[in-house]
């Protein structure tokens, strides 16, 4: 059944092609939103069509929970685009197209004729959206990989279970596919923001998304500690702060965390302050780091006689910061979730009715809706080749000229995609100025409003060059804040509200990521800045959202990822849950919260209306945990942990290579004849009609024995060369990188993806740069980060017309500090 709805992106249509996870969920987010996505897929399915999780347990490319949660509101075409005939079909569907997003592989583009080159050529209004797992372009470009692969070339793997003390065990990739969903969800942001460029301009552009840089970029200060402070970050030692630790209760797991002074005083009296907490060995967060093991060991009697959820409640009301290791079964269950409407119900036409994840961002005017199931095989085929291609409503007149009304005062050409958009940004720590750097990569003016009274954490963490901390000097904050401006302003005083009141007049955008009701209680909530600003487009970035039972729990990026089960789906094979290296739902969060407003600036610019937008970091990893979630929604089980393991493909894993302990390279076979090329490599022909590896079934069942036999080859063979040979003869192979080895890679610094721009303070640092490339407004890190209050003077000058005079004055009343 399809449910009826309008949306002003109605009128973009989407042509998809590709395999797997990342192209999929570009389109699905775009989908969702309304617009209208045609999918080609070759003759025999999308490949997660036979995936699973299935609902009775037997693959049926109709009954796929991951296929059906990527692919809701789309059509369904097959066609083989590599003969003439599927090629012809193509181009016939794209010439009518505004967006085509795909996943193929640069070398196999030319064949499937998606050459973004030649079709930009021969489509300009078209934009192209491509995502690969190295970029277009590079001496990688042409590489072979899988998720495996992306998960150790980024270096989120190097650095996972994060404080392992198991050195023979391999670096861990994450639960499920986190490095497409990365891929996918910056090409939906990108899209739009193309979009919006093209409502303009009138002319689209070829965008190339590296999941590779995807990734790299959400390392938090583990790439930092290399190009500030010469240090490679390792999945093994001991955490910095503690307590940081995963342990049991009566009757499941809490993550035990405390990340400020306060929140551990609180703990300790929590706890009927015990005799032991005053030792000097847990005297400070950094102390309490070097003796984790011992804290654990100390806390573990007093920990097991709580239930869990009973633990977590009590801790959130003395604002300590634990979480659950929920499983499926507790998030499907859990009341905040059931209360904000996160699972929304699908029904599904073979399969039933089935709670997906819904959507993290809710709008007050953008409508997010599942319209109609996800579509089965070539359903749309015969349709589409008659030329029924499109849905457009031809007849809503109103519409067109609202639009022209509104295009008629967008600029006719743009440097970059958000030229001329202000934001207004009072975000801080991670997860918000994460999104607002997206924002300020792709050309919006980003205004960061800061004070010394209340310090930036982080600006207050290393690492720092030389070990030389400053408020200025932090890698932490000098990446996460590039191209960004700073005005010192003292919330606490009411004459900074009233200057962040006239500042609100020239935003286009305002961003937070207090906890809930933290902006409303300064007066700058968003009734009164529309009040101000009509057309303001305002997201609040809170860790649960801002309705629910658990809006006013304290929230940071690890307990979101306990929450969330990632923590309860990653570990190796018949293993404990583990710790997935970096606080990915902080990033992750940031992508999200840029996806939404591109979506409402876009939406903006085709209605003329301003929108909110509540995001909850919580909801924004579940929207990337279909599998898991599906998995227990359809059979009622839990996800297996798997290590390095895949639930199809084989051999899939992480090998020790030559060298020390944090040495290893990736192998990732995804088909029979990137199986026989390994096995040639290998010069192990045997292998390939041995009988316990004839095909992908046996070689799961032998994982093992099989495992080893491709350890015994790889431990001798340096990873570089192990990589090169293996991506020569075709198989998905690549070392699992330290922050060190990104660096100083070769390919990253030939996509201009490290920048080493100039700073007042530290000088030139190596920073993770811009993942994608976009042709037509070609986007660039344009200055280091700002000092803190920097562009005080020159904001207020030029915003508010403020002379000399009235700026001292703020400044000897404390308001400008």
């Amino acid at each position: 059944m399809e449910i009826q709805t309008r949306s002003p992106f109605d009128k973009i249509k989407i042509v998809e092609c590709g395999e797997g996870v990342s192209a999929a969920f570009g389109a699905k987010l775009l989908a969702d939103l309304g617009a209208e996505v045609i999918k080609i897929e070759p003759q025999s399915g999308d490949l997660t069509r036979r995936r699973g999780p299935f609902l009775d347990g037997e693959p049926n490319p109709e009954k796929s929970g991951l296929f059906i949660y990527l692919n809701t509101n789309k059509r369904s075409v097959t066609a083989d685009l590599k003969s003439v005939e599927g090629r012809k079909l193509l181009h016939e569907v794209v010439k009518d197209a505004d967006v085509l997003i795909h996943n193929v592989a640069p070398g196999d583009r030319a064949a499937w004729g998606l050459d973004s080159v030649e079709l930009c050529s021969a489509h300009p209004q078209l934009i192209v959206t491509s995502i690969s797992m190295f970029g277009d372009y590079g001496p990688y470009a042409s590489y072979r990989g899988y998720e495996l692969t992306a998960a150790h070339a980024s270096g989120w793997a190097f650095l996972s279970p994060g404080a392992s003390p198991y050195p023979e065990l391999p670096p861990l990739k994450c639960f499920g596919h986190q490095a497409d969903f990365q891929g996918g969800a910056h090409a939906a942001m990108l899209t739009f923001a193309a979009y919006l460029h093209r409502l303009g301009s009138g002319r689209g552009q070829a965008i190339d998304v590296s999941e590779q840089e995807c990734v790299a970029a959400m390392l938090e200060q583990n790439f930092l500690h290399y190009t500030y402070a010469g240090l490679q970050a390792s999945r093994l030692g001991q955490r910095l702060i503690g307590p940081w630790f995963i342990a049991d209760c009566a009757d499941g797991k809490i993550f035990v965390l405390t990340v400020e002074e306060a929140q551990w005083q609180r703990l300790v009296e929590f706890m009927g302050n015990p005799e032991w907490a005053n030792d000097d060995l847990f005297k400070g967060r950094l102390a309490r780091g070097e003796n984790n093991d011992a804290l654990k060991a100390l806390m573990s009697d007093w920990l097991s006689k709580w239930k869990v959820q009973d633990l977590y409640k009590e801790a959130q009301v003395r604002r300590i910061p634990f979480a659950t290791i929920n499983t499926m079964a507790q998030l499907y269950r859990n009341e905040h979730l059931r209360e904000r409407g996160f699972f929304v119900p699908l029904d599904q036409p073979g399969v039933g009715r089935l709670m997906l994840p819904g959507m993290p961002s809710k709008y007050t005017k953008t409508q997010w809706a599942l319209r109609r199931p996800a579509p089965r095989l070539g359903e749309d085929t015969e349709a589409v080749i008659r030329g029924e291609r499109w849905n457009r409503d031809k007849s809503d007149s109103q519409a067109g000229k609202n639009q022209e009304s509104i295009l008629a005062k967008e600029p006719t050409v743009r440097k970059l995609p958000l030229s001329g958009v202000r934001v207004l940004d009072f975000t801080w720590v991670w997860a918000g100025p994460y999104c607002t750097l997206q924002l300020a990569h792709l050309g919006a003016d980003v205004i960061r409003v800061e004070t010394s009274k209340r310090l930036c954490p982080s600006r207050l963490v290393g690492p720092f060059p030389d070990k030389q901390a400053g408020v200025n000097r932090a890698g932490c904050f000098n990446q996460y804040n590039q191209g960004k401006r700073s005005v010192a302003l003292d919330l606490s005083k009411p004459e900074a509200i009233e200057l962040a009141y006239e500042l609100v007049k020239h935003a286009d955008v305002v961003t937070d990521n207090f906890a809930a009701g933290v902006m409303e209680r300064l007066g700058l909530g968003y009734e009164k800045l529309r009040s101000i600003k009509p057309d303001l487009v305002m997201i609040s970035m809170s860790a649960f959202g801002q309705t629910g039972p658990f809006r006013g729990f304290i929230g940071y990026g690890p307990p979101a990822a306990a929450l969330s089960g990632l923590f309860f789906g990653t570990g190796y094979r018949d293993g404990e849950p583990c710790e997935i290296g970096i606080s990915y739902p902080d990033p992750n969060a940031g992508v999200f919260g840029a996806l939404a407003v591109t979506a409402a600036l876009t939406h903006r610019a085709l209605t003329g209306e301003g929108q909110y937008i509540d995001q909850s970091q919580w909801e924004t990893v579940l929207a990337d945990m279909p599998e898991g979630l599906l998995e227990y929604a359809m059979t009622g089980r839990e996800p297996e942990r798997k290590g390095n393991h895949d639930y199809i493909m084989s051999p899939h894993e992480c090998y020790k290579a030559a060298g020390d302990s944090e040495q290893w390279v990736s192998i990732a076979v995804g088909s029979e004849n990137e199986w026989r090329a390994l096995c040639d490599e290998m010069d192990r022909a045997d292998l390939a009609d041995d009988p316990r590896f004839k095909t992908v079934a046996l070689r799961k069942r032998n994982e093992t024995v099989l495992d080893q036999i491709i350890t015994n080859w790889t431990r001798v063979r340096d990873r570089w060369n192990t990589t090169r040979v293996l991506q020569s003869a075709g198989v998905a192979a690549f070392p699992s990188m330290s922050n060190k080895d990104l660096a100083e890679d070769p390919h990253l610094h030939a996509r201009g993806y490290l920048v080493q721009l100039e700073h007042p303070e530290v000088g030139r640092r190596i920073h993770a740069g811009i993942p994608w490339k976009m042709s037509e407004t070609p986007c660039a890190v344009r200055a280091a980060a700002p000092l803190l209050g920097a562009d005080t003077d020159a904001v207020l000058t030029s915003l508010l017309n403020l002379n000399g005079d009235q700026i001292e004055r703020l400044r000897k009343a404390e308001v400008l500090v």
